[in-house]
C-alpha cells in the first residue's frame, strides 16, 4: 500500500513538473512573440518617422531633415516599457545620424533607470564623438543620480573637447 501511495505521489510530482515546464515554454514563446512585435513596431516607427523627413525640391534634389516622432508614436513606445529598450538600442549602432538620434530620443522618452545602461555604453565608449554627445543629452531623461555619474565621467575623461564641454554644460545647467 505504501509503495502504491509513493507511486501516485511520484506520478503527481512528475505531472506537476511537466505542467510547469509546459507553462514556462509557453511563457517563453509568448515573450518571444511580444519581443518580435515590439521590435517590428519600433522599426516601423523609426522608418516612418525618417520617411516623413524626406523631401524632393522642385529641381529634383532629394533631401532629408530631422523630423520628431509623433505624439502617438512616442506614446506607443512608452507603452512597451522595458520591452522597447533593446529594439531601440539596436538602432544606436547605425552610422545614419538621423536614425540613431531618433532612437536615442525615443529612448529618452521611455525615461527611467532602464535607459541609463544603453545610453551609458554610447556616451562613454562609442568611437563617434557626435553619438557620445547625443547620448549624454538624452541620458538626462533618466534618474539624475545615475545620469549625472555618466555625465561626470564624460566631463572629466572624454577624449573630445566638445563632448567634455557639453557634459560640463549639462552638469551646470542641472545645478541651477
Amino acid at each position: 500500500m505504501k509503495e502504491t501511495a509513493r507511486g501516485f505521489a511520484g506520478l503527481a510530482i512528475l505531472f506537476c513538473l511537466s505542467a510547469m515546464g509546459n507553462c514556462l515554454v509557453a511563457d517563453n514563446v509568448a515573450q518571444g512573440q511580444t519581443t518580435a512585435k515590439v521590435r517590428d513596431r519600433v522599426n516601423i516607427i523609426i522608418r516612418k518617422t525618417l520617411q516623413r523627413g524626406e523631401f524632393t525640391t522642385a529641381e529634383g534634389v532629394k533631401g532629408i531633415t530631422r523630423t520628431p516622432p509623433s505624439t502617438e508614436d512616442v506614446d506607443e513606445i512608452k507603452s512597451y516599457g522595458d520591452s522597447a529598450v533593446h529594439p531601440l538600442e539596436e538602432h544606436f549602432a547605425t552610422d545614419n545620424a538621423f536614425e540613431y538620434e531618433l532612437a536615442m530620443r525615443l529612448m529618452g522618452a521611455l525615461g527611467g533607470k532602464r535607459i541609463i545602461a544603453p545610453l551609458k555604453k554610447v556616451a562613454l565608449y562609442d568611437p563617434s564623438a557626435r553619438k557620445r554627445e547625443f547620448a549624454l543629452r538624452w541620458i538626462t531623461q533618466g534618474p539624475w543620480d545615475l545620469a549625472s555619474q555618466v555625465i561626470t565621467q564624460a566631463a572629466e575623461n572624454d577624449r573630445d573637447a566638445n563632448v567634455r564641454k557639453v557634459a560640463r554644460e549639462l552638469l551646470s545647467s542641472h545645478e541651477r
